[in-house]
């Protein structure tokens, strides 16, 4: 009976040095990924930093300034009038969406409408609206008449 109980004893030791082991192996494992994780983290604060850093650079009032000035024949800006600045109450409010097939209907008019339904005026921002582009003069063709054509 004292060897079945020793070899039990022996093969209990045997299984929690394994279990022992492997719990060490799984917790450096686990470490291993965490300091990589950490470095990871690091490393994209300190990206966040930098690019912080570039956009200060690149949004100083000076060097705006200047590009305003070498750029203002291609990009053709304006100064900011004060009648432009308007509070959130002033905005127009949109139209609420139904789902009435004859509010759909309205809607589909609305937009084939075309010329019939007056532009937005509505100026906004510094910059100005294009030009509306002249429409092209009519083209008219003379019709040949059936005997000049050879057709009788």
């Amino acid at each position: 009976m004292l060897r079945t109980f020793d070899i039990i004893l022996i093969g209990l030791m045997i299984l929690a040095a394994a279990v022992t082991y492997k719990i060490k192996h799984d917790a450096e494992n686990q470490m291993t990924q965490v300091t990589r994780l950490q470095r990871m983290i690091t490393d994209e604060r300190d990206t966040i930093d930098l690019l912080k850093a570039d956009w200060s650079l690149l949004t100083q009032p000076n060097r705006l300034q200047k590009l305003v000035e070498t750029f203002q024949g291609q990009l053709d800006l304006q100064q900011v009038e004060a009648q432009q600045i308007i509070s959130i109450n002033e905005l127009p409010q949109p139209k609420p969406v139904s789902q009435d097939l004859d509010d759909v209907a309205n809607i589909i008019t609305e937009a084939d409408a075309g010329e019939k339904i007056k532009p937005d005026t509505t100026m906004t921002g510094s910059i100005n609206k294009p030009k509306a582009a002249p429409k092209p003069p009519k083209r008219i063709v003379p019709i040949a008449s059936p005997k000049a054509a050879g057709l009788y």
